[in-house]
């Protein structure tokens, strides 16, 4: 029977510290993420989404007002596929009871 990993759980505060300490340069992202117990990859995953996060609320009223509406023609669009699924799943039937 295979033992069950137990993972470690940082809270965003640990996270963004982390991050912030490899970002000042006063040691390498190897040093702190050895210090922390942590691989390289996850250190720069939390470290794109700290940037990301920050550029997100960086980000003037017009970015926002445009992710809000390409937000909104998504949701229209997989309305659209899901009715025009439907319709062929429909028009499928209908042609095999014809038959």
């Amino acid at each position: 029977m295979a033992e069950q990993r137990s993972y470690r759980k940082f809270s965003a505060k640990q996270k963004a510290e982390i991050v912030l300490a490899g970002l000042r340069g006063d040691k390498s992202v190897r040093d702190v993420c050895r210090e922390h117990g942590i691989a390289e990859t996850l250190y720069y995953n939390w470290r794109d989404k700290l940037l990301e996060g920050g550029a997100k609320e960086l980000a003037g009223k017009n970015e926002r007002a445009a992710e809000k509406e390409l937000q909104k023609r998504i949701r229209e669009l997989e309305r659209a596929l899901g009715r025009k699924t439907y319709e062929l799943e429909i028009a499928g039937e209908a042609l095999r009871a014809w038959e």
